[in-house]
């Protein structure tokens, strides 16, 4: 999933050089406007490295983006969101579901966006910078996959006794197209931080493709 989303996000890029010609690639003329203001809406595809959770689990993410637009070619990207994440384990044999685990986060991103905007009107913008989330909720429901269950958990995803830690860090790259005021694109989000609490339990970093439409007003 991380290598489609990256590969396509290398296609838009791609795209916006080549879809250009005349217009510059870098322009440093003044922004139309100081501040955009817009709201999002996606779907996501979240996972982990941890090898007990071999599959994606979908989620959702909405949010409010907030932009400082230094000059046309260039903006600091920012907002606060709703970030659905979480992981599912599957059996190898039965492929029965092992375990799963279902997160929300609030999240805010700070993000450097190069802008391009094409002769028609198209505008193309890539985002890379590091995202910051609190985990609000969720649970966890953990058994081992040799189906053993020596060890089982059922717990709340965050708190004192919960299975994962609070606080996220990692990296965000994405890229989009605008077109007036609306916008659609995808991005792929690398945990930087092992979020498990249990000693005995493998590293967890969050993993999270996203497809996200918007509107800017």
């Amino acid at each position: 999933m991380k290598k489609t989303f990256f590969y396509m996000i290398v296609a838009l890029l791609a795209l916006s050089t080549t879809s250009t010609r005349a217009q510059s690639l870098w322009d440093t003329s003044r922004a139309d406007e100081d501040f955009t203001i817009g709201l999002r809406l996606g779907i996501n595809f979240a996972s982990t490295d941890a090898n007990y959770a071999n599959s994606t689990l979908t989620g959702v993410h909405v949010g409010v983006s907030a932009d400082y637009n230094i000059i046309k070619s260039f903006s600091l990207s920012s907002g606060l969101y709703y970030v659905g994440r979480g992981f599912r384990g599957n059996h190898a044999n039965t492929k029965a579901t092992a375990s799963k685990g279902t997160t929300s986060f609030l999240q805010l991103p700070l993000l450097a966006s190069w802008r391009i905007e094409a002769p028609s009107g198209v505008r193309f913008m890539i985002d890379l910078g590091p995202y910051f989330a609190f985990g609000l909720g969720g649970s966890v429901e953990y058994h081992p996959f040799d189906q053993t269950f020596l060890r089982n958990y059922d717990l709340d995803a965050f708190g004192d006794k919960g299975f994962f830690k609070r606080f996220d860090a990692g990296l965000h790259i994405g890229g989009s197209v605008a077109l007036g005021h609306f916008v659609a694109g995808i991005s792929y989000e690398h945990g930087l931080t092992d979020m498990i609490k249990i000693n005995d339990l493998e590293a967890f970093h969050n993993r999270n493709a996203m497809m996200t439409i918007g509107y800017n007003f």
